[in-house]
């Protein structure tokens, strides 16, 4: 019993120290700073409030490195949405690497869905940021969240291409179908985000791997 709670224990500060690792990786330089001080003032006082004086003050750099990387708040704030994408991205793609070869669709399906409830929970500045403010701001910053709603659209494809290569009994399911799951997903989390903040968020997972499995007329794991 003792080594069953140690594993556990293992298992939940694996998952913390490899999203920390990819957070490192991304926001250690002087971009990822000037990123990050984005993320914290639009969280802070919002988009139209924040200025340049206060994303070089909390990055601690000059204006000048700030236009040595960007143009404008405008673009600043656009990488700062594509940053947001690309450490869900990196986090999906990490926790599907920890299952071992032969996980079949249901459990890829849920590590997808857990490992972005739990980084919407982890990262709530970027998780505002990108399902929340992204929509505020410019087309630019629309587009790196659309791309987001996309990648998990695609990995959906692969994953139910996948279940019916091992059980032809399933129905052919439309691209444009499959498209909706993560939609429907955004569109509940944004909500809850506003309603509630990120920190509930995770609760939902249970619920959307329901969704997700339901739609694509998937077995439900006990």
């Amino acid at each position: 019993m003792r080594q069953e709670h140690a594993t556990a224990s293992i298992q939940r500060t694996s998952f913390a120290e490899r999203h920390r690792a990819a957070r490192e990786a991304v926001l250690t330089s002087q971009r990822g700073r000037l990123v990050e001080a984005m993320v914290e003032c639009v969280d802070h006082k919002g988009y139209s409030a924040t200025t340049l004086t206060d994303i070089v003050a909390r990055a601690r750099v000059s204006r000048t490195t700030f236009y040595d990387h960007f143009a404008n708040k405008e673009e600043c704030f656009a990488e700062a949405v594509h940053t947001g994408v690309d450490i869900v991205a990196t986090r999906i793609a990490e926790e599907l690497g920890q299952l071992p070869p032969n996980a079949d669709a249901c459990a890829k399906i849920e590590s997808i869905v857990l490992t972005f409830c739990r980084t919407v929970a982890t990262e709530p500045d970027f998780a505002r940021l990108v399902l929340v403010e992204s929509f505020k701001v410019n087309e630019a910053a629309v587009g790196y969240r659309d791309l987001a709603v996309d990648r998990f659209a695609q990995l959906y494809r692969v994953f139910y291409d996948e279940a019916r290569s091992a059980d032809p009994t399933l129905p052919e399911i439309s691209d444009e179908l499959i498209a909706l799951i993560p939609d429907a997903i955004g569109e509940r989390t944004r909500r809850v985000i506003v309603s509630d903040g990120p920190a509930r968020v995770p609760e939902l997972a249970p619920l959307f791997i329901q969704l997700v499995t339901t739609v694509l007329g998937l077995p439900v794991r006990a």
